[in-house]
């Protein structure tokens, strides 16, 4: 009887789950407290168009990110566009951990929203199972040569209590992330060195 339910309930939690469309995903986008949300923000001294382009260009995410190894498109919109989905993948292997995500909006050169999924092989996975987050880059010109780039996240008001609660665990980690990626982002577009190195202790 426990094998039966064991599978019943592994059945259950690899199909109960269907990530909204993409324009339900843009309403819920619209109701998000981002006053409340995780934020960090650099100055990049290179024009918004160069900040743009780079930080677009998912083939680069190796070059600044500190957390996952590489981007991969999956298959259906182009890169880059509204309804594009890809996977990020934490080892070099493309073993577990890895998330998903799919572009819900896009302002060129202003701002593209992001809704990050399907985590899976992390430490707190049974939290995370079936949830979803809200990710969006906010990029503003300065001046010709100076612009300030944004990341942000935080959850649905449709969330339930378990991700609210993996949000939180790892909140210290995702703020600290954010903010080495950033600074390694401003530092490739400068042409810079990079500052941090990918850490496998996250």
């Amino acid at each position: 009887m426990f094998q039966v339910l064991s599978i019943f309930m592994l059945f259950f939690s690899a199909f109960a789950f269907a990530l909204p469309s993409v324009e339900e995903l843009q309403q819920e986008y619209e109701n998000v407290f981002w006053k409340d949300s995780l934020s960090h923000t650099v100055v990049i001294n290179a024009p918004l168009n160069r900040v743009w382009a780079y930080a677009s260009d998912s083939t680069k995410a190796k070059e600044w990110s500190v957390f996952f190894d590489r981007i991969s498109p999956l298959p259906g919109k182009s890169d880059g566009q509204i309804g594009a989905r890809r996977r990020c993948f934490r080892n070099p292997g493309g073993e577990p951990p890895f998330w998903d995500e799919i572009i819900i909006l896009l302002e060129p050169q202003k701002m593209r929203a992001i809704t990050t999924y399907n985590l899976t092989g992390f430490k707190f996975e049974w939290l995370t199972r079936g949830s979803y987050v809200f990710v969006r880059q906010l990029y503003r010109s300065l001046d010709d040569n100076k612009t300030e780039l944004t990341f942000q996240t935080y959850f649905s008001e449709k969330s339930d209590f378990t991700t609210k609660i993996a949000f939180f665990i790892a909140k210290k980690d995702t703020l600290n992330i954010f903010k080495k990626n950033l600074t390694n982002i401003k530092l490739a577009v400068e042409g810079k060195p990079r500052r941090y190195l990918w850490d496998e202790n996250y």
